[in-house]
């Protein structure tokens, strides 16, 4: 009789438990908006407000579809009544979101140079509404790696001419001409329909390779771009890692996209809890990620080291 009491004493507690803990989950909504669709980056950033004991989080995906009519239709039409906060990818949607009216907090992703762009003051103290993480790929280590695949004398820089972004990464592989004794050369497109022009240029000024930018323009086009720079035999090097799964670039040399999800995340379950964004440094992945195309490789001609392959993301 003892336990037969007893259990009926204890079988409301473990009804009621599920409910109490969801109970402590406060639910918050919060926009994210997008320039070309999700990426990794949103996998990442998704799984980490998944799991957070503290707040059970609602996304709502708004994508520009890169279209920047309809981000600034997207961006007016955000309720800071409704969203604690936004998440933004890219340097373009970051600075058209700082640019609107209002204080709601912004979470940004895939800023490669967020103080030049004039989205923080710094990377350590952002001083303003907006904070998440950055794409910052230290270029030094980059060119160390590639020097172990190939000989550069004369690379090209393709991108976008419609982006300021791709502007920044440039300053910063220009920094390292002298030390690893090559020379850049820029190509920049206009529009998709000067594609074919941009690439005749790559292809009759002989650079030995071509580094592309982290840039949406470029993605959206990547298997036309590097489908005509592949079969001219002209390695590619792309930051963004997708590009050699889906585009068939030859290498990346980058931050892992999930990974940089995972700590924007982090600073918005910060600003959640009350933190200011400016007080919040962004972001970044010391260590580069390594993907190769060995299907490229082959048709190149190019051979990656036995070192190097064990310590990279290899696609078939």
């Amino acid at each position: 009789m003892r336990l037969f009491l007893l259990a009926c004493a204890l079988c409301p507690l473990f009804l009621l438990s599920p409910t109490t803990v969801e109970a402590r989950r406060e639910r918050v909504e919060i926009a994210m908006v997008l320039w070309r669709g999700e990426t990794a980056a949103e996998q990442g950033f998704r799984e980490a407000m998944a799991a957070s004991p503290d707040f059970e989080v609602v996304i709502t995906t708004f994508d520009a579809d890169q279209n920047k009519e309809r981000l600034q239709q997207i961006l007016a039409g955000l309720d800071p009544k409704r969203f604690r906060l936004a998440y933004t990818f890219g340097t373009m949607v970051t600075q058209a979101a700082l640019q609107t009216p209002g204080d709601l907090p912004i979470i940004f992703n895939i800023v490669q140079r967020p103080v030049e762009a004039g989205v923080v003051k710094s990377l350590a103290h952002p001083d303003g509404r907006a904070t998440g993480a950055s794409n910052l790929v230290p270029m030094e280590s980059a060119f160390r790696t590639l020097s172990t695949i190939m000989n550069i004398r004369k690379l090209g820089f393709v991108y976008s001419s419609h982006d300021p972004a791709p502007r920044y990464q440039l300053a910063d592989i220009q920094q390292q001409q002298k030390q690893f004794g090559f020379q850049v050369k820029e190509f920049p497109i206009q529009g998709k329909q000067g594609i074919a022009a941009t690439m005749k240029q790559v292809i009759d000024a002989r650079v030995d390779a071509v580094i592309f930018p982290s840039d949406s323009f470029v993605k959206a086009n990547g298997s036309e771009i590097i489908g005509i720079l592949n079969r001219h035999r002209i390695p590619t090097v792309v930051i963004i890692p997708e590009m050699v799964k889906e585009n068939g670039a030859l290498v990346s040399l980058g931050p892992d996209y999930r990974t940089l999800g995972r700590l924007a995340a982090r600073n918005a379950l910060q600003v959640l809890h009350g933190k200011h964004p400016g007080e919040l440094p962004v972001a970044t992945v010391p260590h580069l990620s390594l993907s190769v195309n060995l299907r490229t490789a082959d048709r190149l001609g190019i051979h990656f080291p036995l070192q190097l392959l064990s310590v990279s993301t290899v696609v078939k």
